[in-house]
């Protein structure tokens, strides 16, 4: 039976890491990519740690052709070879260290409780991708798939923000101009392309063996994908013009980083209206929990939330807008190095916390969350959204001020965003329980997708009024469900043709057009 030990890592902090992995794996969960072009098989040399206090076991003779015994002797050590057994302290040379992942897409994804490999039987062999197309965010995992083993993952900033934070100021421009739908496809899949040459590279493979891609993502990041007409979701009823699953060649879908020529590139079928591919993953992702009473909610710019009451799944999507990635908001930012997280406000004090520890850049949406809620504590803010002037030392007449230098601050205008993102989604949350005949107390367990959940504070989500108020207890922080339901579908064929099920029995709600929409987004206007 595995257990847990302690492993500090000069520069970098401590963490508690399993007995039953190679350091390097466990440094990966963390978040932590050493270099390495073997998969882990002790054959590149790349991965090297200097031990400084703990025993890491008897070098390997693999470690000893490779590193020789002047490095042994200064306590370098492959990574990949050393399986922990007690405390270890080391360094790492900052060149070994691919990245850092200080927003947790690792342990956000695999780290999840409804990441279980052995829920499907393995399917296929060689290498793949799963992939989520998000409307923020792009995000790509290499898995092994004779294993079922997740590798490595990356995350990037969708690169179609230009043309708007919100998916309707794409389509609108894909509509309009087929010049700009061309130059939308070709960064996002420019974007993927790179995503999978780097996953490669840093693992140790070639291109040419990714045998299998399964990409998820909404209706209108499905269709901008493709280069499918997008008219469809711009006019009632607001459909996609093509809702099956897809299975392309390298040749039928270009992504021009020479993929294996037999490779099969997968989108599943989408739902309908905007919701898609990514919601129907989520669906099979928080089906192994066998909940019979439940809701997932994906708090993005694109939100998507799923009610279900058995075998009855209701789902509907908020056009909410980017708040809570940061968007929209004067001094906002995604969780990334530099973006507050956390906020406390106490008597004469504005407390933060900030991703990497250094110099506050903005507010990504957990912050935002935390910072609204202490200011209604607080009295700054009154129940209507009305910011009162000068009522805490953090305030400049009604603007909070984050830092010292002023660079980080938060206005009444932002106020107002705040308010609207958060009825929207509390509203289609809320359309989708009345059309599945569910109370709040029925719930047995909600499901918060995405990386905002990761760090959310979820008391205080609960008061701003964007979470309904439940015990805490009953809240579950998902992590990435599209990426986890994509990988499923990646690694065998039985979750492939549950997921296809799945977007058929789903039964779409048209939000906007609900007749009790309005009202209840009124009524959550409020905080």
């Amino acid at each position: 039976m595995s257990g847990t030990v302690r492993i500090h890592i000069e520069g970098i902090g401590s963490m508690d890491v399993p007995t039953d992995l190679n350091l390097r794996e466990a440094l990966r969960r963390e978040g932590i990519f050493l270099d390495g072009t073997c998969a882990d098989e002790g054959t590149c040399g790349r991965c090297v740690v200097r031990i400084l206090e703990g025993d890491a076991g008897s070098p390997s003779a693999s470690e000893r052709g490779i590193l020789g015994d002047e490095a042994l002797g200064r306590g370098d050590r492959l990574a990949c070879r050393i399986r922990p057994t007690g405390p270890l302290k080391l360094t790492i040379d900052p060149e070994r260290i691919l990245e850092v992942d200080r927003t947790g897409r690792w342990k956000g994804t695999w780290g999840s409780p409804l990441w279980d490999p052995a829920r499907f039987p393995l399917s296929f062999t060689g290498w793949g991708i799963a992939v989520d197309l998000g409307t923020t965010s792009v995000a790509s995992a290499l898995f092994c798939l004779d294993t079922g083993r997740p590798m490595d993952i990356l995350a990037s900033s969708n690169p179609q923000i230009p043309w708007g934070d919100e998916i309707l100021s794409r389509l609108q421009a894909a509509s309009g101009d087929p010049e700009q739908a061309l130059k939308l496809r070709e960064v996002l899949l420019a974007a993927v392309a790179g995503q999978i040459q780097s996953l490669c590279s840093r693992n140790g493979l070639f291109t040419g063996r990714i045998s299998r891609i399964v990409m998820v993502g909404n209706s209108a990041m499905h269709h901008l994908a493709l280069g499918l007409p997008v008219a469809p979701l711009l006019t009632p009823p607001f459909s996609p013009g093509y809702r099956d699953e897809m299975i392309l060649g390298p040749a039928e879908f270009p992504l021009g980083i020479g993929l294996n020529h037999a490779a099969e590139i997968i989108f599943p079928a989408l739902v309908d209206g905007f919701v898609g591919s990514d919601a129907s993953a989520g669906i099979l992702a928080v089906r192994s929990s066998r909940v019979l009473t439940g809701a997932l909610l994906d708090i993005g710019t694109n939100s998507e939330a799923v009610v279900w009451k058995g075998d009855r799944i209701f789902a509907g999507s908020a056009a909410a807008g980017p708040a809570f990635e940061g968007g929209h908001i004067q001094c906002g930012m995604r969780a990334e190095e530099g973006a507050v997280f956390q906020v406390k406000i106490t008597g004469d004090a504005l407390i933060t916390e900030v991703v990497g520890g250094g110099a506050p850049r903005g507010m990504c949406g957990t912050g935002i969350v935390d910072l609204v809620a202490g200011m209604l504590d607080r009295g700054i803010i009154e129940n209507s959204g009305l910011v009162r002037a000068d009522v805490h030392p953090s305030q400049s007449g009604k603007t909070m001020m984050l830092d010292p230098a002023g660079r980080v601050f938060f206005e009444p205008r932002d106020v107002e965003t705040v308010q609207k993102t958060k009825a929207a989604i509390a509203a289609t949350l809320e359309t989708l329980m009345k059309r599945a005949d569910v109370s709040h107390d029925r719930l047995e367990e909600i499901y918060l997708a995405g990386a905002f959940g990761a760090r959310l504070n979820l008391h205080n989500a609960i008061r701003i009024g964007l979470l309904p108020s439940r015990p805490e207890l009953s809240f579950v922080l998902a992590g990435n469900t599209a990426l986890i339901g994509a990988s499923y579908v990646l690694l065998s064929r039985e979750a492939q043709e549950e997921i296809d099920g799945l977007a058929a029995a789903v039964q779409h709600v048209s939000i906007a057009q609900d007749p009790g929409f309005e009202d209840s987004f009124i009524d959550h206007l409020f905080f």
